[in-house]
């Protein structure tokens, strides 16, 4: 339990409710990391700030959010400039949790003022139910007790890592836009299920089914993914005729290019392009 649970003045303030910043959100308060009491939330769409009202947390302004001392930045990173000139007219000692993609620490503290220190934080989509993965990148001037209050908040929504922030656009890539390469790999396989002759409600459960079970089995297995898929591998077998298409039309570099794309994608979008 943190100092949060004690000090019942607002000590976070949470900007933009939507998927990621209500999940974490939600999460802190389930967990009882956050107290309802202790945090002020600010979003232009009452039906997003209906729910944790009911709840008992603060409504409140972005005048009232440059006031406390822990703030969680999920807003879009184009609304950004606009918010940050509230804050750096109301210049205090602050932690900036930020969310948002492409805008490196440095950045956020020169448009938020003096006094501000930052924590880079890169969720996933499964946070919204527990089982996301998060990014952590502190600036050296972040205070250890700072650092925790994050690492705990996230971890509440799922599995905590912590990287230096030079590797956030590669961690976006990776584990931010992720779910989307996953998404994308499950059209493509109920798709070829159904090019087999598989009626496509049938394909779409042993998909599912596939893919739930395998991950499940990766995350509680001593073996590496590599170990597992040769475990499951019989030479001359469908497994391997399969494996052997996958090498020949160039799966490995397909996926390798998705993620360099992507992260050059991030430092463009950081760049202003």
């Amino acid at each position: 339990m943190t100092d949060l649970a004690i000090d019942q003045s607002p000590q976070l303030s949470v900007l933009g409710l939507g998927n990621m910043g209500a999940a974490v959100l939600q999460g802190g308060l389930e967990s009882g990391i956050l107290t309802p009491e202790s945090v002020l939330v600010c979003d232009p769409d009452q039906a997003k700030l209906s729910p944790f009202a009911d709840r008992g947390c603060r409504i409140g302004v972005i005048e009232e959010a440059a006031s406390t001392p822990r703030v969680l930045l999920a807003v879009k990173p184009q609304v950004f400039p606009e918010l940050a000139s509230t804050f750096s007219s109301r210049p205090r000692d602050r932690t900036v949790i930020s969310v948002m993609a492409g805008i490196q620490g440095q950045r956020i503290v020169a448009a938020m003022g003096s006094g501000t220190s930052v924590i880079r934080a890169m969720p996933n989509m499964p946070a919204s139910i527990g089982h996301g993965v998060t990014a952590l990148a502190a600036s050296p001037d972040v205070s250890d007790a700072e650092r925790a209050f994050a690492r705990e908040l996230f971890a509440a929504v799922g599995t905590v890592v912590e990287v230096e922030e030079e590797m956030m656009f590669a961690v976006t890539a990776t584990s931010g836009s992720g779910p989307a390469w996953v998404y994308r790999l499950v059209e493509a396989w109920i798709k070829a299920a159904e090019e087999q002759g598989l009626p496509p409600e049938t394909a779409r459960s042993l998909v599912h089914g596939t893919l739930l079970g395998a991950a499940h089995l990766l995350h509680h297995s001593d073996r590496s993914a590599g170990e597992l898929r040769a475990a499951v591998t019989s030479k001359g077998g469908t497994t391997a005729a399969g494996l052997d298409a996958m090498d020949s039309y160039g799966f490995d570099r397909v996926i390798s290019e998705t993620i360099a794309a992507a992260t050059r994608r991030g430092r463009a979008l950081d760049e202003g392009h």
